[in-house]
């Protein structure tokens, strides 16, 4: 009777750990896009917020407070998350007008959000999506996870 491990067991003992460990790799990989997706839509509120408190205060949405004009690249957020490593670059998709505007995020360098893209919020409460998010329904997958 000898004692210890033949060498199928300890393959078959290892074979198992890598299946964990691939299981658990990606599970953690995609908490982790949706973690950053989920403070990416939490900015675009923000902004939307932001513009729609501007719009009360000087009936348009183009204009701030002070009298400057909102441009492409004024959002008072430009990142997120909104300190330490962009994930997404928060700007206006076009300069903003008297009556309406569009904010995105779209993945900065290095990062990459192939289901949804760039994520949008225009100043109706619409929320859009694009890379491989095509349908209404993949949109407000990226917009519900």
């Amino acid at each position: 009777m000898s004692k210890g491990f033949t060498l199928i067991e300890l393959l078959v003992a290892i074979m198992i750990v890598g299946i964990l460990s691939a299981v658990a790799v990606s599970s953690y990989q995609d908490y982790t896009l949706r973690a950053q997706r989920a403070d990416a839509k939490a900015v675009l509120l923000e902004v939307a917020g932001w513009m729609e408190r501007n719009y009360t205060a000087t009936g348009a949405y183009n204009v701030s407070p002070a009298g400057v004009a909102i441009g492409v690249s004024d959002s008072p957020i430009a990142q997120s998350p909104k300190s330490g490593t962009a994930r997404y670059n928060v700007s206006f998709t076009a300069a903003p007008s008297a009556t309406a505007f569009e904010v995105r995020a779209a993945p900065a360098d290095g990062w990459a959000d192939a289901q949804c893209g760039t994520l949008t919020l225009n100043n109706q409460g619409v929320q859009g999506a694009s890379g491989a998010a095509d349908t209404a329904a993949k949109v407000a997958d990226c917009w519900q996870r």
